[in-house]
């Protein structure tokens, strides 16, 4: 009897054993393919982020002629963001913001086109507001390094820049300094 019991107990143990491994061995692999997923997620967005760099540093460079009263390439860089937005893939960003992401393309290149045929620095300074929109959009969901977005209440529209010294592009000049920080990588520093 002792010896039938010792057998039971013994494939007890190993059946309870097995069972403790298939969980583990599935657990494990849902682990696993959790990771798998959130990295196809990271590339999608990453791919995404590549593909906005160019259209970023045409963006700054604009946001500078600006802020200098100038008109010195905007239209030239406003057309490359036009057709650089028209190549973005928004499909393959996923994540939080996934459906943030899906109207950026559109938007920029809308906005890009109205700024290229701007021939004054007011009507430039209007259409670089909607611009910003989707620029600022996307610098406060993806926060790319020394990157903020700035609010100017006088204008009442954001822009995006360089972290640094405040350089109002709807101003320039005369009011260069005029803005807050309110998105980007470095807005908790200047939260109150």
């Amino acid at each position: 009897m002792k010896y039938q019991e010792s057998i039971q107990r013994i494939c007890f143990q190993m059946s309870f054993g097995a069972l403790l491994c298939t969980v583990v061995a599935l657990v494990g692999w849902s682990a696993t393919s959790a990771r798998a997923e959130s990295g196809a997620q990271q590339s999608g967005t990453q791919r995404f982020v590549q593909q906005m760099k160019p259209i970023l540093e045409s963006y700054l460079r604009i946001a500078n002629s600006l802020a200098t009263d100038s008109l010195d390439g905007v239209r030239q860089k406003a057309g490359a963001i036009a057709k650089q937005a028209a190549a973005l893939d928004s499909g393959s960003v996923s994540g939080e913001h996934a459906a943030h992401y899906k109207n950026v393309p559109t938007n920029l290149k809308k906005a890009a086109q109205a700024l290229s045929k701007a021939n004054t620095l007011d009507d430039a300074r209007e259409a670089f507001k909607k611009l910003s929109m989707p620029m600022a959009m996307w610098v406060t969901m993806s926060k790319p390094k020394d990157m903020d977005v700035l609010y100017c209440a006088m204008a009442k529209a954001s822009w995006v820049q360089k972290h640094g010294n405040v350089r109002n592009p709807y101003y320039g000049p005369k009011m260069l300094d005029c803005g807050e920080v309110v998105g980007g990588e470095n807005h908790a520093a200047h939260k109150h």
